[in-house]
């Protein structure tokens, strides 16, 4: 993404025009979606295994191998014979390697006098401004490269080329629970096409199916926001950040334990100018020169496959 600026004559500034009064509120945009999952307990979940890793020490990343425990069965032994022991195993690593993350905008010192008395609501001022926005910067970001690794799954529901339907949806779950995946809190993603082809196969499905409680729910409501409802365990939210692959929409449901993400805390140093560290991003203010400050938001962090078990990809046409 091309940072913008705010400069009395260009980008914010451009409201600096002798025409009317002019306030400056935040936009709707379709990103605004993904912050009602922000709070999920799927991705509050990852992020606190995220922290649970620990401060990279002197690695440049971190890999996590899963213990292959409880698999087995006991087995029918004789008094006196000792049991023949049987090693501990791991299957299913997962390596990544945190990476620097950047999005920078300019505010002009004559800029921000002519504009910053304009703004209203959440971004009352400029320093509101740069944080309402940097939390955003950062999860876009984050969860765009989540839902990226639906190309990259071991599992699928749907089929390709295929409009999704609630029997897919259905199989799936079972699947999830037939490989042990099924436990707490379930995470969906679909885009606007998979939400409106599960409500066109509720409509064609008709009889006891359009009175139970999921096919009520699947008639869209303004107030539900972004969330589509919960069936069999998994909560369904609208994602605009889901990735296509030959002609398919690729949506995906993961649990907590899908995903493996790590994120570098690194802090400014004293001599930087900071305007904000939440440990998985900061911002900084630098001048570098005529009259502007360059705000930079950045992030070091990567995220991939923990466990395949606890993820699959779902297809279906776009």
């Amino acid at each position: 993404m091309a940072a913008g600026d705010w400069l009395s004559s260009a980008g914010l500034g451009d409201a600096n025009i002798a025409v009317a009064a002019r306030t400056i509120q935040v936009a709707i945009h379709s990103s605004v979606k993904n912050m009602e999952v922000l709070g999920h307990p799927v991705i509050r979940g990852i992020m606190a295994k995220d922290a649970a890793l620990g401060a990279l020490m002197g690695e440049l990343g971190v890999s996590v191998s899963l213990a292959a425990l409880g698999q087995g069965k006991l087995a029918s032994t004789a008094e006196g014979t000792e049991a023949t022991p049987t090693n501990f195993s791991t299957t299913n690593s997962a390596t990544v390697t945190p990476g620097r993350r950047a999005y920078a905008r300019d505010v002009g010192d004559f800029g921000r006098a002519l504009g910053e008395p304009m703004l209203r609501g959440d971004v009352d001022s400029v320093s509101a401004l740069i944080a309402y926005e940097g939390l955003r910067l950062w999860f876009n970001d984050w969860l765009d490269r989540i839902v990226a690794l639906a190309t990259s799954a071991t599992y699928e529901i749907g089929t390709t080329a295929t409009a999704l339907t609630w029997e897919e949806i259905n199989e799936g779950v079972v699947a999830f629970k037939n490989r042990g995946a099924a436990r707490g809190s379930a995470l969906g993603f679909l885009s606007a096409k998979g939400a409106n082809d599960l409500n066109a196969d509720s409509l064609a499905l008709g009889g006891a199916f359009q009175f139970t409680p999921e096919a009520a729910a699947s008639v869209m409501s303004m107030q539900s926001g972004a969330f589509l409802g919960n069936r069999n365990g998994v909560d369904w939210f609208l994602s605009s950040e889901l990735d296509t692959n030959t002609g398919d929409d690729m949506g995906i449901v993961l649990t907590e334990d899908a995903v493996l993400s790590k994120h570098a805390r690194v802090s400014l140093p004293a001599e930087a100018d900071q305007v904000l560290d939440l440990g998985m991003f900061t911002v900084e203010a630098r001048r570098p020169g005529g009259g502007l400050s360059r705000l930079e938001t950045v992030s070091h962090n990567a995220v991939g496959i923990l466990d395949a078990e606890a993820f699959a990809a779902v297809r279906y046409l776009t």
